[in-house]
């Protein structure tokens, strides 16, 4: 494994975990293509996300190929083992390695509605029961 991969979500930094995230959505990308997908407002140049893509290639999260002068970005991980990797890191860095303290912060959210409660709870029986 190339220096600098072994732990390649580390330290990724908001833009490029947004970038990551676009690009897995899209599957394959332009430059162009994930610079629609920002706001007006918020919208970054076009050398920044280059650079962002860059990064994220050297740590090998996404790879490129070259259309005639066009080169098209995909990402080499899909979506789950992205949310994997981000999981376990903030799990060990906010929450120092308890899944108790991460739920019992979760469920003190507003995102948590009745209806999610509910298919949480499904998923824990699912999960108990395999």
């Amino acid at each position: 494994m190339a220096k600098g991969r072994s732990n390649r979500l580390t330290g990724l930094g908001e833009l490029q975990l947004h970038v990551l995230d676009i690009l897995v959505r899209c599957r394959t990308a332009t430059v162009y293509d994930l610079l629609g997908q920002f706001p007006d407002k918020r919208r970054p140049r076009y050398t920044t996300v280059l650079t962002v893509l860059r990064a994220l290639e050297e740590k090998g999260l996404a790879e490129h190929e070259q259309r005639g002068r066009t080169f098209v970005f995909r990402p080499t991980s899909g979506a789950t083992t992205v949310r994997h990797v981000l999981l376990r890191e903030m799990l060990d860095r906010a929450f120092h390695g308890s899944p108790r303290d991460l739920v019992a912060t979760l469920l003190d959210t507003e995102a948590v509605t009745p209806e999610v409660l509910q298919d949480l709870k499904r998923m824990i029986e699912e999960s108990e029961a395999s």
